[in-house]
């Protein structure tokens, strides 16, 4: 009987050890079918295919009370991977103009018809981040990063419970919680955190909707972003374009209006 109990004892433990194995294994494959069935749905081999990425449209700003700000124009120019010029106002005489160029460790910051300025370390770190946790770089690049870990959620809870939810973990512990519409298989919603310059905490959370097929590619035209719960940013996209041919020496330093 003693062997006997040990003999079960000893299977028990191995059981034990394996499970977690295999509930990892399961939990990375059902992750990654989610990330493939939501780059289908998003427009597969065409959506990989995008180079660049042209758009215009509107946004407003959120204060801490809820009140929204006046409508701002604003132009968006993005090269895959690592470059981008963003414009925003609606006097085209007078607006902010920011250009990265991660390839050349290169920023530029036009403000108004201030002189433009070399972005600071703290600015490039900043825009490193946004680029980080952007849909583009998750869906394209960082899901299928060998050194990021995924880990599968379940299905959401409460106002989430149409969705299943993916968490990836990075080397550097950076979590990004992605959640995937059951029905449509797209991407609604990310959640992340950063600390701030001055060491605050920030809990982010980016929600996408209005998807429309524009070039074959599936795109969200709306897009509501919220700090801390706190709604802080809401973009309408106009119109967009797919691989118009940017070329490099777009992502150059801007030059103040005449």
């Amino acid at each position: 009987m003693a062997g006997l109990r040990n003999t079960g004892i000893a299977s028990v433990l191995v059981g034990l050890a394996l499970c977690p194995a295999a509930v990892r294994g399961q939990g990375q494959d059902r992750s990654l079918k989610l990330f493939e069935e939501a780059i289908r749905a998003m427009g597969g081999e065409t959506f990989l295919a995008v180079r660049d990425i042209v758009a215009e449209g509107v946004l407003y700003y959120f204060n801490r009370e809820g009140d929204n700000s006046n409508r701002i124009r604003y132009n968006d120019y993005t090269k895959l991977p690592d470059k981008s010029r963003y414009e925003e106002g609606n006097n085209r005489k007078a607006r902010d103009v920011v250009v990265f160029n991660l390839e050349k460790n290169e920023g530029w910051i036009l403000e108004g018809q201030r002189d433009t300025r070399e972005a600071t370390p703290e600015e490039m770190k900043d825009f490193r981040n946004a680029v980080k946790h952007s849909l583009d770089a998750i869906f394209r690049f960082r899901y299928k990063d060998p050194e990021n870990k995924l880990f599968y959620l379940g299905p959401g809870e409460g106002a989430d419970i149409t969705s299943e939810a993916v968490k990836l973990l990075d080397p550097e512990n950076d979590e990004v919680t992605i959640y995937f519409d059951r029905t449509s298989k797209l991407p609604v919603k990310i959640q992340y955190q950063t600390l701030d310059r001055q060491g605050v905490l920030h809990r982010y959370r980016e929600e996408y909707s209005q998807w429309h097929r524009i070039q074959g590619v599936n795109t969200p035209l709306r897009i509501d972003v919220y700090d801390n719960n706190r709604r802080a940013l809401q973009r309408f996209v106009l119109k967009i374009a797919y691989n118009t041919g940017l070329a490099d020496s777009f992502f150059v330093k801007p030059v103040p209006p005449k």
